[in-house]
């Protein structure tokens, strides 16, 4: 996983967010050091999808998820390496884009997590947001 930093202004206040991008499951550690977490998952991979959702399972079991603010990030094109999902932290100190990916939903890599799946999963989640993302056509990049 990496680390970033990004000031955003929110409000009128400057902030810096630190983003911790970690490839597999989340620990304790990084449960307890959340203060919103992104689930980026591939929209042409059911594994990716599914995989999100005991993350979830596992970051609740861990901390709760009422205090977290969620996000749930549909890509077209795989987040990691071979559809794996990649989960983001970040922390407040005093919008993360998605990772770049081509475009990569076509007859032979079809969309397998149709929209209404993702925000039903969303909706499970709780104070979560969705979006779909495509670095191609710039969609929801900067969001």
């Amino acid at each position: 996983g990496g680390q970033f930093k990004r000031e955003v202004t929110v409000d009128g206040q400057s902030h810096l967010l630190l983003i911790r991008e970690e490839a597999g499951t989340p620990d304790a550690q990084f449960a307890s050091w959340a203060d919103a977490v992104i689930f980026v998952f591939s929209l042409e991979s059911e594994s990716s999808f599914e995989e999100v959702t005991q993350l979830h399972a596992l970051l609740s079991d861990l901390r709760g998820t009422s205090d977290v603010a969620l996000a749930l990030v549909g890509t077209q094109g795989e987040p990691g390496t071979q559809g794996d999902p990649v989960v983001l932290g970040a922390g407040w100190d005093t919008p993360n884009s998605p990772p770049d990916s081509p475009d990569k939903i076509s007859s032979s890599s079809p969309r397998v997590v149709e929209d209404a799946r993702a925000r039903a999963l969303c909706g499970d989640m709780r104070r979560c947001l969705y979006y779909e993302t495509c670095a191609t056509y710039g969609l929801n990049v900067d969001r």
